[in-house]
């Protein structure tokens, strides 16, 4: 689980946080006003409820039913997991406040009105944006406050892991090295394929008789498009006739790579017999040329570095936090572990699996 602070979470989730009276005589932290549920977490005075987290929890209510039934759980037993990581994410949206103000961050006006278009802008017209806001819980006052806040976090953030984010050009030097074939459009291959999926060694005879049959077919000039709408078991693509859009061959298994790599643009390949099951391809064209140069690509290699360090260290950044701004959850039902509890070592060297043809 990954507790994430989004502007799109902040805006559909979190609900009005302002204090009111609270109970002072049990807690030292103050429930929103007029809100008597139970505290069970809390941060610097501000108390959180069941009550919050139920309503935020409502719009999911639906969905957590239907997996409880397809599972066999409980409602609770598939709820709790979210009703923890709402309260994590409370939390962090008050601590993160916090620090901000900590770090005397200000955020401009023309910043919030900008984040506020762009965000009314994905509605279409004023009346939907309207409906969507008064759905949350919010209005423009309201809306723009929580934007804010929420950029102001996300500034406090960069500037708390400004220095464990440094990248070293021997990094970006090694990382391009290593990956240059990789990157760029030179090597990339749009293509359509036609999987009978084998979900077990018994049925590889038979996905190998509807391959050749559907070989057959594409023999005699029907319409590769057709037939993979028709016939494919690749859920990703077949509703687009197999189409898996442009895409490096090395990012599919070996024996897919090794087809496409003999193939010329609007050929078809014979069958081909993957860990997935059997494949018909068809190669539709071809991107040539060289790698791109390092300089063209530096920032793009830095941002991902720093993508895949930033995903390591905030969880341990926000236990920090968590730490210093004294953090509690009173019900242990609602303490998310990776908020509060320092991580397992890891086996390392872990290879990764790899992928199966899916639309990019």
């Amino acid at each position: 689980m990954r507790i994430h602070l989004t502007l799109l979470s902040l805006i559909l989730l979190v609900a009005a946080c302002r204090t009111g009276a609270g109970n002072a005589a049990t807690s030292k932290f103050k429930a929103p006003h007029g809100d008597s549920t139970a505290i069970i977490a809390g941060v610097d005075t501000l108390g959180i409820t069941k009550g919050q987290i139920e309503k935020m929890l409502q719009p999911m209510t639906v969905q957590i039913a239907q997996q409880a039934q397809q599972s066999g759980q409980s409602f609770d037993a598939v709820a709790q997991p979210m009703r923890r990581q709402i309260t994590a994410q409370l939390l962090l949206q008050q601590i993160m406040k916090l620090e901000a103000a900590k770090l005397g961050i200000k955020v401009d006006a023309h910043r919030v009105d900008s984040v506020y278009k762009a965000f009314s802008s994905q509605y279409g017209d004023s009346a939907k944006f309207t409906q969507a806001m008064l759905q949350a819980g919010d209005n423009p006052t309201s809306l723009r406050e929580k934007i804010s806040i929420q950029l102001a976090s996300s500034e406090a953030l960069e500037k708390g892991l400004a220095d464990s984010l440094k990248v070293a050009p021997a990094s970006v030097d090694s990382f391009y090295a290593a990956n240059k074939d990789r990157m760029g459009e030179a090597g990339k291959v749009k293509a359509r394929h036609i999987l009978k999926l084998t979900k077990s060694p018994a049925d590889s005879a038979k996905a190998h008789a509807e391959i050749l049959a559907i070989a057959a077919k594409l023999a005699k000039g029907m319409d590769f498009a057709a037939i993979a709408t028709a016939e494919s078991d690749d859920p990703g693509s077949k509703g687009q006739g197999g189409d898996l859009g442009w895409f490096n061959p090395k990012e599919m298994v070996p024996e897919f790579a090794a087809a496409l790599s003999t193939m010329k643009p609007g050929e078809t390949s014979a069958p081909v017999h993957s860990q997935f099951g059997w494949h018909i391809i068809k190669l539709e064209d071809r991107k040539t040329g060289g790698a791109p140069s390092l300089d063209s690509v530096r920032t793009q290699i830095e941002n991902v570095l720093k993508g895949q360090r930033a995903e390591k260290i905030i969880p341990g950044y926000y236990r920090a936090l968590v730490k210093k701004y004294k953090a509690a959850v009173l019900d242990s039902a609602y303490k998310e572990p990776e908020l509060f509890d320092e991580p397992k070592a890891e086996p390392v060297g872990q290879g990764l699996a790899p992928m199966m043809p899916k639309k990019k």
